[in-house]
């Protein structure tokens, strides 16, 4: 039978990669030496190879690969069941959305509403672009985040939230609003301005493109909204922006057109694992983060 504690012991060296590290960050006092100890007496136990070193570099072989992988789960909702189990309301609950921020921006009044019902939970707010948003739930750096519906699952579940059209947003004057129906030639004829790359929106529009065969002139990219706004009102070019975009303080100088019938439509929603356990406040805050969002 496998030793829990020993596997805690090869948890926390395989999550910090090395022994010297895991000792820092376990939550028992143990010297380096005796967790060297302790994991060679797992890989005895188990009859493999769990680790080895290249130069001074801890690498998992496989078998340890799989073996993390397999205890991952367990070990990384402990603490949340036992404050659950306690009833205690103390913690930190960890959120990201997809940079440029749409749901979260907007959060104020469930935060405020949260932190009167649980004063002693700390939330941290993350901005990260779509890739790494995805990549931190997977791993479960973060609690759960909101994006843009993945192309492809992982080890997470998705949600929608909402939905929203995709704009094309011109200058006001722009030929390629006076066309009868706008399609994706006359778009790629003109120059784009678009979200960087690494964001849902500029994947998806691209891909749309190279399934269309055609090529675009991107003149301009940027994690900034308004620097979109600013660019497009100094005829730069043309954005494709979705409809939850800020617009420009001013009214004048810009139009926009709806392209969902080309780009379909954005599905904005919630990401989280589906084997961690979320304690009962994170719920509660996603109970009053919807509400916000509905009125």
């Amino acid at each position: 039978m496998l030793n829990l504690r020993q596997l805690e012991y090869f948890y926390y060296v395989a999550k910090h990669g090395g022994f010297t590290r895991a000792a820092r960050q376990l939550p028992f006092s143990i010297q380096q030496p005796a967790l060297s100890i302790r994991v060679k007496a797992l890989e005895a136990d188990l009859k493999v190879k769990l680790y080895q070193i290249v130069g001074r570099k801890f690498q998992l072989t496989p078998s340890g690969e799989y073996l993390f992988d397999a205890i991952k789960p367990f070990f990384e909702s402990l603490e949340t069941v036992e404050r659950h189990l306690r009833g205690e309301t103390h913690g930190r609950l960890v959120v990201a959305e997809a940079a440029p921020m749409l749901i979260l921006k907007g959060h104020r009044a469930a935060f405020l509403k949260f932190r009167e019902r649980y004063p002693n939970v700390q939330i941290s707010v993350l901005e990260r672009n779509w890739t790494n948003l995805l990549e931190h739930v997977s791993e479960g750096a973060v609690d759960f985040a909101f994006g843009s519906a993945p192309v492809s699952r992982g080890n997470f579940s998705f949600e929608e939230w909402t939905e929203t059209d995709y704009l094309l947003f011109c200058p006001e004057e722009h030929a390629v609003l006076k066309e009868e129906e706008i399609a994706f030639e006359g778009i790629a004829a003109h120059p784009l301005i678009l979200l960087e790359r690494g964001t849902a929106d500029r994947q998806h529009i691209e891909q749309t493109f190279e399934k269309q065969g055609l090529s675009i002139n991107v003149v301009f990219e940027t994690s900034s909204y308004s620097l979109i706004n600013e660019a497009v009102l100094n005829e730069a070019g043309i954005a494709i922006v979705n409809a939850l975009w800020p617009r420009p303080e001013t009214a004048n100088g810009w139009r926009t057109a709806g392209v969902s019938h080309l780009f379909g439509k954005k599905r904005i929603g919630l990401f989280r694992r589906n084997d961690v356990y979320l304690p009962p406040y994170a719920g509660d805050y996603l109970a009053m983060l919807r509400e916000t969002l509905m009125t």
